[in-house]
This record gives structure tokens, C-alpha cells and sequence, in this order.
């Protein structure tokens, strides 16, 4: 019996794993430029931890686009900083900037990735007035690992908490005595400032920024590519910190958000799912929904929508081909439910995105 249940296994594996390698193999013409639904502009300052970095970037390449691919479609993110700038990691590894100083009303979120103590002076006096004109103008700043400690210096954590890596809470409070910070947060968003330790944390807040700006099913795709393994449980690492996006805590709920992804909510059903990751329907649906905060059902018409909304932008293909290319009956039922979601019709949205 035994055997049977790891051949079972197996076979349930196997076509899990072809479902992934299928990810995106579905027609799609090149993508043309346009706004991606998160933007992320990076300072880098001398002897910078290369994880702080690669914790930032990475979760926004796996969410910005569909299966392995990595075009900066629904994420972007650009390294400034004068032409022909490079700055040496902690590791020793010099990184080059590939933006100059782009206007910041164009990213979301502004990152500052500090260095080792001795070198927080180093940076190019133009990385802090950069810093101080994206304030200015309300963008949201964040302060990776001694980051923070460069936002507390230009007076920009002033009526908030600062959440400090434990290693460095003894210079903070010497260095900022009235200042309130906590070693015990993953990460602090308060009122356009953003504080985050460095490290794995940093992985916590991508997810976090990616599941309000792109939506729960990038959040989990993100997760899924830098932690998940095809262990039945999940790891510590997977609890404590990369589920910081904690409305997928249950590994079940996580491969079932992918399941869905992976089709983009086509020739999927709740029933399908429950059945691949060994649930009934009914148990499927209550977890989910303890989860995500909507049905199963309701989640597949979201990501089809978010399909349809990517096909207006980036194909030339008419409503109607969009419509059965999305898995609806017809172009009446896609405006209906595209109309609810957007408040618009899709010839409007796509119109007004030109």
C-alpha cells in the first residue's frame, strides 16, 4: 500500500512539476513598455551587504514575470548613480550602477542599502540629495540594514520606529539617542518610511510590497522560487521569514496559488486543486479562505482578470480573442466581470493605457 501511496506521489509530482515547466508557454507576444505595478529605484552605499541587495531584487524578478522568465514586466527596479559609478560590496564583489538618477516620482519606493558603520559617509554627496528631493516628494524610502541609519542622519525617521538589526542596536541608540527603534521586527512601515534589518527580513518585506502592489498570486510565486522545496512541510525559514506574506502560511494554499498561476486561471477548478494537493473540496475551499480571504473560485477570476488586464496591454489581440484566450465564454461575460474588477470596460482600459 505504501508503494502504491509513493507511486501515486510520484505520478501527482511529476505532472505538478510539468505544470510548472508549462508556466507561461502559452502564447504571449514581446511585451511593450509600460508602467509595471511596482518600481524600485536603489542606492547603494560603499561596503553594502550583497544579501540586502539580492534580498530586494530577486523576489521582484521571480514576480515580474510569468514560469523562469525574468523581463521586468509587472516589477522593475534600477541600481543608480553617476554614469560609470561602481561600489564595492562588503564581499568585494563592485556592482555597477545601470540608471543614472531617475526622477524619484517614477518609483514606488526609493531603497537605500547601507555599508559597514565606518563607510555610512563614503556615498556620493548626491546620493543624499537624491534622498532628501524623493522625501520632498513624498516617494517612500526604505532603510535596508544600516540604510536606516542613513534616513535617521537626514532626519527622515523623525516620529517613527526604525527596526534595527540586534547587532547594531548599541551604535543606534548611541549614534540617535531619541530616536525609537526595535530589534524585533522583520521590518516597520510607518507614514512613507520604511526600516528593514537586512538579511532574510529583506525577503519578508519584498513579499509583503509585491503582495499589495502586484497581488497575492506574484507575492507567491516570489515566494515559492526562493524558498519552497518538495518537502511536505515547510522549513523555519520558510515560516519566520519569507512568510512574512503570512496570508500564504500553509504550504497546501502556497502550491495551490501556484497550481492557479500556472494556468493563469484557465481549465482550473477548486475541485482540481483539492484533489492534486490531497484535500476534499470542502477543506480545499475553508483553508483558502482562511488564508486568502476569498474563495478559490473568486481567486481563478481574479488572476484570469489580471491575465485579460496583461493581454490589453501588451498584445494587439482583439477582445474577443482575449475573451477566448482567458477562458471566457464570450466578450459580453469578460466585460461584465473585467467592468466589476477595474471600472472599465476592457476597449476603455486599453484605450486609456495607450
Amino acid at each position: 500500500m505504501a508503494a502504491q501511496d509513493d507511486v501515486a506521489r510520484n505520478e501527482t509530482d511529476a505532472d505538478y512539476i510539468r505544470w510548472l515547466d508549462s508556466l507561461w508557454a502559452e502564447r504571449l507576444l514581446a511585451a511593450r513598455d509600460r508602467k509595471p505595478d511596482i518600481s524600485v529605484g536603489i542606492l547603494l552605499w560603499p561596503t553594502f551587504p550583497m544579501m540586502s541587495l539580492t534580498g530586494v531584487v530577486e523576489p521582484l524578478r521571480h514576480a515580474a514575470d510569468f514560469a523562469d522568465n525574468s523581463r521586468p514586466i509587472h516589477c522593475r527596479w534600477s541600481i543608480m548613480g553617476r554614469p560609470g559609478d561602481g561600489v564595492v560590496a562588503s564581499c568585494g564583489i563592485r556592482v555597477c550602477a545601470d540608471a543614472p538618477y531617475i526622477n524619484p516620482t517614477d518609483f514606488d519606493y526609493i531603497v537605500v542599502i547601507g555599508g559597514l558603520l565606518p563607510h555610512l559617509q563614503a556615498a556620493p554627496a548626491s546620493h543624499r540629495d537624491y534622498i532628501r528631493v524623493a522625501a520632498s516628494a513624498g516617494v517612500p524610502i526604505i532603510g535596508a540594514c544600516t540604510g536606516a541609519f542613513v534616513l535617521a542622519q537626514e532626519g527622515l525617521l523623525v516620529g517613527r520606529k526604525a527596526a534595527i538589526h540586534p547587532f547594531h542596536a548599541e551604535d543606534f541608540r548611541v549614534a540617535f539617542p531619541r530616536q525609537p527603534f526595535s530589534t524585533r521586527d522583520d521590518f516597520l512601515i510607518e507614514d512613507g518610511r520604511v526600516t528593514v534589518p537586512g538579511g532574510v527580513s529583506v525577503l519578508s518585506l519584498m513579499t509583503e510590497l509585491i503582495r499589495k502592489h502586484c497581488g497575492p498570486d506574484r507575492a507567491a510565486k516570489a515566494v515559492y522560487q526562493l524558498s519552497l522545496t518538495d518537502q511536505k512541510t515547510m522549513s523555519a525559514f520558510d515560516h519566520e521569514r519569507v512568510s512574512a506574506f503570512r496570508h500564504v502560511g500553509d504550504a497546501r494554499v502556497q502550491r495551490a496559488i501556484v497550481l492557479i498561476e500556472s494556468r493563469k486561471g484557465r481549465d482550473v477548478s477548486p475541485e482540481r486543486i483539492a484533489g492534486t494537493i490531497g484535500l476534499s473540496p470542502r477543506q480545499f475551499i475553508r483553508l483558502f479562505q482562511a488564508h486568502i480571504g476569498m474563495t478559490p473560485k473568486h481567486f481563478i477570476l481574479e488572476t484570469r482578470l489580471r491575465y485579460v488586464r496583461f493581454l490589453l496591454d501588451n498584445s494587439v489581440l482583439p477582445v474577443t480573442a482575449i475573451a477566448h484566450e482567458t477562458g471566457f465564454s464570450d466578450s459580453a461575460h469578460l466585460a461584465t466581470a473585467f467592468r466589476k474588477k477595474y471600472q472599465s470596460s476592457p476597449s476603455e482600459f486599453r484605450h486609456r493605457r495607450r
